[in-house]
């Protein structure tokens, strides 16, 4: 399993980035940036966090925090 960086995301701009991740915060349906197929939580057992998702279909992980962080360090 391999992590998205922001440059993964192919997104080009601020907005459209934020938008993304809090889709996936609020539990929507957002499709996996690299190959549009579902994303799923990474724990789905341990702790129901929804910081952390994966796609089962290209082995992605996306961490929302880490992305952010990215963006408000690139993109300020």
């Amino acid at each position: 399993m391999e992590k998205i960086t922001l440059n993964d995301l192919k997104m080009h701009s601020r907005n459209e980035v934020l938008s993304f991740l809090k889709k996936l915060w609020n539990g929507e349906n957002a499709p996996c940036p690299v190959c549009k197929n579902a994303l799923e939580l990474l724990h789905k057992k341990a702790k129901k966090s929804d910081c952390d998702w994966q796609c089962r279909h290209c082995g992605k992980i996306i961490r929302t925090l880490d992305i952010l962080d990215e963006l408000n360090n690139t993109m300020p």
